[in-house]
């Protein structure tokens, strides 16, 4: 994604969703977005076995009362 398209993206996602959507709050969350592609792009990197065990989704034990 361009830098263009993710301020769109951002925009519009905001807009869906009844966010605050002022220009320093969607400049902020663009910068996050495009640091967390970069990040998914390294993992994307990575020569995982197709076997690897995916993890676990985190379920709390009930309270017992």
């Amino acid at each position: 994604m361009t830098d263009e398209q993710t301020h769109k993206f951002v925009q519009t996602s905001a807009l869906a969703l009844g966010l605050p959507a002022d220009e320093a709050r969607v400049a902020r969350v663009a910068a996050h977005f495009k640091r967390t592609e970069v990040m998914a792009q390294l993992l994307d990197q990575v020569d995982c076995p197709v076997d690897l065990e995916i993890a676990e989704i985190y379920c709390p034990k009930p309270i017992e009362s």
